[in-house]
């Protein structure tokens, strides 16, 4: 059990540091917009550019995580984002930040598909909600906390000697922030290679260090996910996906989810300045109590559903707590345009933020409990819708705001997510993806 927590740990770290690269641009993007001279539209698009890529290759990197172990996936993915991240450093136009944030959507997006894959390696069925919701705090703390530590980041540094001098007219050095992220990155790859392996040493047994987890899951020891045995190939395992109504509720589900919760990361600023008039600097504080109050849903999220699973068995397990969650996600959008102070509309962002935090762990243990041998690629398939859904949410939302005003986009989200929480009702975590070999 030890290692278990170990392994967990540094995976938590490498998602810290996922969220942590991800979130930082948004933050210097004002900066990084007046020393080159950007043009709002193009700040949109490079803002827009992480999400395409970071869908579309989902699949593709959960993929050769089954196929190669999640270890190696995952930690050249960690060196590459880090390298990508500190090229940021280095552009001078329009041009070279779309291609770096088309190039970070690529090399994070098999992050969360390999860590599910290592969790169902590692972790016994009965702890895996746990398990994930430890390494997926890692990356909501890390979202979290990006603001506040990149912002200090980067009045702290002093003039590294970098292109341009480092500090342009905005007189911010956000070059140095992603030089020094990159580098950070780099030493987290380091010791994600040195601790973590993939498979549980043969015949470990319960007064191990380590714990038998494939052995304890919903599959016969010789059905456990094992480096040894490959799986399909990809196109046979594509096919089964979307044959799979699972999967497509699935993936309906987390677009939906996203398509309600992005709001937070990307319009909450502009709509408390419009509905509010609410200053700058209030503004990135209410935003940061609402995203923190999301962590705590995380904290719990594994606890929550573990129990559910103990109480209600596979199936309703994991459906209940998706409809819990989603639907009270609903009604706390539902009733923010009968709010009238700013204070009640950060409560109930809160709350909704929370939910979703909390439902997470629930999503992971779902892949990880129908994926068999493809995990990576159960849970690449949602993360891709989800991740389309949350490049189509400021567009869809923006548009319902110019035409009919904030309170009509509160109430399509509300309805989003009230789909997702069908969607949840209807899945079966007792039906695998495709049957396990014997």
């Amino acid at each position: 059990m030890g290692y278990l927590v170990v392994l967990v740990f540094i995976t938590a770290v490498a998602a810290f540091w996922l969220y942590i690269d991800r979130v930082c641009f948004s933050t210097l993007a004002d900066p990084i917009q007046k020393d080159l001279r950007l043009t709002d539209y193009q700040k949109g698009y490079i803002l827009s550019a992480f999400f395409f890529t970071y869908a579309l290759f989902q699949i593709p990197l959960g993929t050769l995580a089954d196929r190669w172990g999640p270890r190696l996936v995952l930690a050249v993915s960690i060196v590459a984002w880090s390298l990508v991240t500190a090229s940021t450093a280095m552009v001078s136009g329009f041009v070279g930040l779309v291609a770096v944030r088309l190039l970070l959507g690529v090399t994070e997006s098999g992050a969360y598909p390999a860590a599910a894959a290592l969790i169902k390696r590692w972790a016994p069925a009965a702890v895996r909600g746990m398990c994930s919701s430890a390494v997926a705090l890692g990356g909501r703390i890390g979202g979290a906390s990006a603001p506040f530590l990149t912002a200090w980041l980067a009045v702290a540094l002093m003039d590294l000697g970098l292109p341009d001098g480092g500090v342009g007219e905005s007189g911010v050095n956000w070059r140095g922030v992603f030089l020094v992220y990159g580098a950070c990155g780099v030493v987290v790859a380091i010791l994600y290679w040195v601790v973590v392996r993939d498979d549980p040493p043969a015949g470990a047994g319960s007064g191990s260090a380590t714990i038998p987890a494939a052995s304890e899951g919903p599959y016969p020891p010789a059905q456990a996910p094992s480096s040894s045995v490959k799986p399909p190939a990809i196109v046979h395992q594509l096919v089964r996906l979307t044959r799979s109504r699972n999967m497509w509720l699935f993936g309906t589900l987390q677009f939906c989810v996203n398509v309600g919760w992005v709001f937070v990361i990307t319009l909450m600023p502009t709509y408390l300045n419009e509905a509010f008039d609410v200053p700058l600097q209030q503004r990135g504080g209410m935003q940061s109590v609402v995203l923190f109050i999301g962590v705590g849903g995380m904290l719990l999220g594994g606890i929550f559903t573990d129990g559910l699973r103990l109480w209600l068995g596979p199936r309703w397990g994991r459906s209940v707590p998706l409809v819990i969650t989603l639907g009270g996600c609903a009604a706390a959008l539902w009733v923010i345009p009968a709010l009238a102070s700013v204070w009640w509309v950060v409560a109930s962002l809160a709350l909704m933020t929370f939910l979703v935090d909390l439902h997470n762990p629930t999503i992971w243990s779902f892949a990880q409990d129908v994926g068999g041998r493809t995990v990576g690629m159960a849970l690449g398939w949602g993360n891709m819708w989800g991740n389309i859904g949350a490049a189509l949410s400021p567009v869809l939302l923006t548009i319902i705001r110019a035409h009919a005003g904030w309170d009509t986009a509160f109430i399509v989200c509300g309805c989003s997510f009230a789909i997702a929480a069908m969607c949840g009702i209807l899945l079966d975590a007792t039906q695998p993806v495709a049957p396990e070999p014997s």
